[in-house]
């Protein structure tokens, strides 16, 4: 079981603040593509509407849900 001072200390190490650093970077690239080439293939359209969303999902993970 993952307690929430441990979930509070992995979110506050410097390695998972660079990676989701790194994923929010992501989740921008991804919306500017989306607002550059939307209408243009459905298909594009729905993958990066699903990469947005999963990443937004991540991020919205508290301890509670780990336990």
């Amino acid at each position: 079981m993952i307690t929430k001072s441990d979930f509070q200390s992995w979110k506050d190490h410097p390695v998972t603040i660079a990676y989701f650093d790194a994923c929010k970077l992501r989740v921008e690239d991804a919306k500017d593509i989306l607002a550059n080439s939307a209408g243009l293939s459905s298909e594009d359209d729905n993958f990066y509407r699903g990469f947005i969303a999963a990443y937004r999902e991540k991020f919205s993970i508290d301890s509670e849900e780990l336990s």
